[in-house]
């Protein structure tokens, strides 16, 4: 009886060490789940502090994730840059206009950070998707612009200012017929599908990057090996779900020139006019055999004039001699070139 009490009283003592363990670790679960690190977590919950738009990163945001000032890129939207240097700071101001009426400062952002292509490590870009009462009918009227004439003639007619923000969300409700432009950036609901990165991209606002992808017609890779090695590069599962959505946006303003993307367009406009014209120059110069520099070259000073037509600029001659007026040979070619 007495061993068996014993027992008894031994079971009794592991039964509550079981007990304790397990409470235990539950707690010391609990406790470690909800102190992972910033820098670690895969999403971000937070607040917007400030905007931020660099020429080398492009837009993003200062948000409070946990008291903590952390800085989000906007994946896969670069700076647009066209429009030379002198437009740069008003391209910058109209993205940071944009910014403004899209993800107010203290608003409610949730981040979906994007990976690497190697080892899937997290990156200092993601996905900010906007809550529906922050995003509202912006995301609608912003996105509903499918008519170019509307949206490029009021932003490619007064770059230098933030005006075109404005004038974008002002001339977008007569469009509602055309919703489905971009659809999922006009989506919203309680759970909000609505892409801060995506958004931007289809108003013009940005430039698609990582990597980025050339829609010009003079692009020295062809598009479809472009897009081909874009997938593979964003393979992982956190980019492949976006990817697609970022590039249709992307491709939207590209052909609609909207935002910015109007001043990209009319500057690869010129480029294809001047190339064109090289090409044209080159034929003419080349002679019978169609090929430069060999003895049949036309060495006739072809051009071209503001409107487009091709001429023949005489060459100019100097005398060698001394003295006034008068020429007397020596003569020489100022433009050797082409002598």
């Amino acid at each position: 009886m007495l061993a068996l009490f014993g027992s008894c009283i031994d079971d009794d003592s592991r039964s509550d060490g079981t007990v304790t363990a397990q409470t235990s670790t539950s707690s010391a679960r609990t406790t470690t789940a909800a102190r992972i690190p910033v820098p670690q977590r895969p999403e971000w919950q937070g607040s917007v502090l400030e905007y931020d738009v660099n020429a080398g990163s492009g837009p993003g945001l200062y948000i409070d994730v946990d008291g903590q000032r952390t800085r989000v890129d906007l994946s896969h939207v670069g700076a647009v840059s066209c429009g030379g240097y002198a437009a740069w700071e008003s391209n910058r101001a109209a993205v940071l206009g944009r910014l403004a009426e899209l993800a107010p400062i203290g608003a409610d952002v949730r981040v979906v950070r994007a990976t690497s292509p190697v080892g899937g490590s997290l990156t200092p870009g993601g996905y900010v998707y906007l809550s529906a009462s922050t995003a509202g009918s912006s995301e609608v009227t912003t996105t509903t612009t499918p008519a170019p004439t509307t949206t490029a003639t009021a932003t490619a007619s007064t770059p230098p200012t933030t005006t075109p923000v404005s004038s974008t969300t002002q001339t977008s409700p007569t469009s509602t017929t055309t919703t489905t432009t971009a659809p999922s950036a006009a989506q919203s609901s309680a759970d909000s599908d609505v892409i801060l990165n995506e958004i931007l991209l289809a108003e013009g606002f940005g430039t698609l990057d990582m990597p980025d992808i050339n829609l010009s017609a003079l692009a020295p890779i062809p598009l479809d090996q472009q897009l081909a090695s874009a997938e593979k590069s964003n393979a992982t599962a956190t980019n492949a779900a976006r990817w697609t959505r970022m590039l249709t946006a992307y491709r939207h303003a590209w052909d609609t020139r909207s935002g910015l993307q109007a001043l990209c367009r009319n500057d690869d406009d010129t480029a294809i006019v001047k190339a064109d014209q090289k090409a044209e120059l080159d034929r003419l110069r080349a002679g019978p055999d169609g090929r430069l520099y060999t003895s049949d070259d036309d060495h006739s000073m072809y051009k071209f004039d503001e409107n487009g037509n091709i001429y023949v600029e005489a060459p100019a001659y100097t005398s060698s001699g001394g003295g006034g007026g008068g020429g007397g040979g020596g003569g020489f070619c100022r433009r050797s070139r082409w002598c």
